[in-house]
């Protein structure tokens, strides 16, 4: 069984995830009050994500080695991060450390590098394989489901995620924090890895936030 799948994503008013400055508070304001199980992002979107928390990459410790002690009543998402070819080796620390993430939970496929996966195993990351070649998304979820028990889950991901999940028709919701700057052609379009034409959407809710953003929210309409 699949979870409920949310993609949300702060884009300019031409439709591009850069060239522009998001504003993070609101962007993960609104993601939070979804309250995920789980967020998914891509490897390339979490390896530019680092320069959020530290401006270089620091050492390991002793403590990146164990499991983070989890709490009942912690209300935390877990982060899915999807690296079938190992690039996020020798960073996943920093995910850990993040004060909003409950723990990581790794996406890897059959082709995924040994040596990675024994840098996971060394370190007590959980790690969910699904897939030959690229991870099988859809399968990874599935077991995510069973494994962990997750109903909802926000893709907090760039366009080349985004793209594979919608293809897949497993998308039930897209938010998109409307931010007013046009990047013009310089910029990155949200969807522009999207081969199937004429996905239909239902707008079910809009707001203005902070008198400058607009949030919207369609329905995925399924064919």
């Amino acid at each position: 069984m699949l979870p409920k799948l949310v993609i949300h994503n702060t884009i300019s008013l031409d439709g591009s995830t850069i060239g522009f400055s998001a504003n993070l508070d609101v962007h993960y304001g609104i993601l939070g009050s979804y309250e995920p199980d789980a967020m998914i992002v891509g490897s390339n979107t979490a390896k530019t994500g680092t320069q959020f928390f530290c401006e270089k990459i620091p050492p390991e410790e002793e403590a990146d080695f164990k499991k983070p002690e989890i709490l009942p009543e912690d209300t935390r998402a877990y982060w899915m991060i999807a690296d079938s070819r190992g690039i996020l080796e020798g960073m996943m620390h920093v995910f850990r450390r993040s004060e909003y993430c409950k723990d990581v939970i790794v996406l890897v496929s059959e082709k995924t590098p040994e040596p990675y996966l024994n840098y996971l195993k060394e370190r007590n990351y959980d790690f969910i394989q699904a897939g030959a070649e690229r991870v099988d998304v859809r399968q990874a979820l599935e077991i995510a489901n069973e494994k962990y028990g997750f109903k909802l889950v926000v893709s907090d991901s760039g366009g080349i995620l985004n793209s594979i999940l919608l293809e897949q028709g497993i998308v039930e919701e897209i938010s998109l924090v409307l931010t007013p700057e046009i990047v013009g052609k310089n910029g990155t379009n949200l969807f522009r890895g999207v081969e199937k034409a004429g996905i239909q959407l239902e707008l079910i809710r809009n707001e203005i936030v902070e008198k400058k953003y607009v949030h919207l929210v369609y329905r995925v309409l399924k064919a």
